[in-house]
C-alpha cells in the first residue's frame, strides 16, 4: 500500500474503506464470508489474526474482518477500524448459553454486556455501561425475524477475559439467575470502545454449547453441524443488518479525549 496512509498494526487504509464492518473472531470465518457469501471480494490486509476483506453483499459494499480471541487483541481491531473510518461495527461470534431455551444453533442479539473482559476497566470505570447501539439492535432483530427457522433471543450477555476456569471458578450460576443469556469474550470491549469513539456497534452470537450441560459432561463440541448451520444463519443476519445500516453510516467519530 505504498503511498496510502494505513493504520499502524492492522495496515488498514485510512478513509478508503466501506463504513460498515462485520467482525468475527476466526480468520477462517472471515475468509468463508469473503469466498462463499460476498461477491467481488478482495483481501484488504492480513496481519497476525487480523484479516480484512471488502466485498459486495447484494448491492452493498461491506467489510468483514477477524479480531482473534479475547478483548485485548480484539480492541486493536476495533480501534483501528475506527481510525480507518469505519462507523458501524457488528460482531458475529459464538457463545455459550445460560438459558435452556437457546441451545446450539440459536442466535442471541445482545442489548448489553457484563464487563468482565479484563480490558475495558483500563479505559473507563466499571460503572460505565457497556451497551449496544439501539439502531444496530433494531436492525439485527429485523434481520433475525426475516430468517426462516431461526430461534433467537434478545438480552444481556457477559464478556469474560478467560475461556478455561482456574481455582477461582466462575459466576455462571449467578449470571443465569440474573437473566444473562450467554457468555463470550469480546462484546463488552467493542461496546465500550464504540461508545467512547462515538460510533455504532452491536453483537449477535451463535450458541455453540449449553454451559450447564457442558459443565456436567465436561464435553465441548463446537464443530457439530448444528453449530455450523447456526453460524451461517448468524452471518446472514449480521450481513443483512450491515446492509440496512450502511445508508445511515455517515457518522463522525470522536477522538479519545471526547472531541470531534
Amino acid at each position: 500500500m505504498e503511498g496510502i496512509k494505513v493504520t499502524p498494526i492492522c495496515a488498514l487504509p485510512i478513509n478508503k474503506l466501506p463504513k460498515v464492518c462485520v467482525v468475527v473472531g476466526d480468520p477462517n470465518r472471515a475468509k468463508l464470508v469473503s469466498e462463499k457469501m460476498m461477491k467481488e471480494s478482495t483481501l484488504v490486509s492480513a496481519v497476525r489474526e487480523y484479516h480484512c476483506y471488502r466485498g459486495m453483499w447484494d448491492d452493498t459494499e461491506l467489510l468483514v474482518m477477524s479480531h482473534g480471541i479475547g478483548g485485548g487483541g480484539a480492541s486493536v481491531c476495533f480501534e483501528e477500524l475506527i481510525q480507518a473510518g469505519v462507523t458501524t461495527i457488528i460482531r458475529a461470534g459464538t457463545a455459550g448459553s445460560f438459558d435452556p431455551r437457546y441451545r446450539e444453533g440459536s442466535l442471541i442479539i445482545a442489548t448489553g454486556a457484563v464487563r468482565s473482559d479484563g480490558v475495558s476497566e483500563g479505559l473507563v470505570p466499571l460503572g460505565y455501561p457497556s451497551i449496544s447501539d439501539h439502531e444496530v439492535v433494531a436492525a439485527l432483530i429485523e434481520s433475525a425475524k426475516a430468517q426462516q427457522e431461526i430461534n433467537y433471543g434478545v438480552g444481556i450477555i457477559t464478556t469474560v477475559g478467560h475461556f478455561f476456569d482456574g481455582p477461582l471458578g466462575n459466576h455462571n450460576k449467578l449470571w443465569a439467575r440474573s437473566r444473562v443469556l450467554a457468555i463470550e469474550m469480546e462484546a463488552s470491549i467493542l461496546f465500550i470502545i464504540a461508545s467512547l469513539r462515538g460510533i455504532r456497534a452491536g453483537c449477535c452470537v451463535n450458541i455453540d454449547n449449553y454451559i450447564f450441560e457442558r459443565e456436567l459432561t465436561e464435553k465441548y463440541e463446537p464443530n457439530r453441524d448444528i453449530v455450523h448451520q447456526g453460524t451461517i444463519k448468524m452471518l446472514k443476519v449480521a450481513l443483512d443488518s450491515a446492509k440496512s445500516l450502511s445508508s445511515s453510516a455517515n457518522i463522525t467519530p470522536v477522538n479519545a479525549n471526547g472531541s470531534n
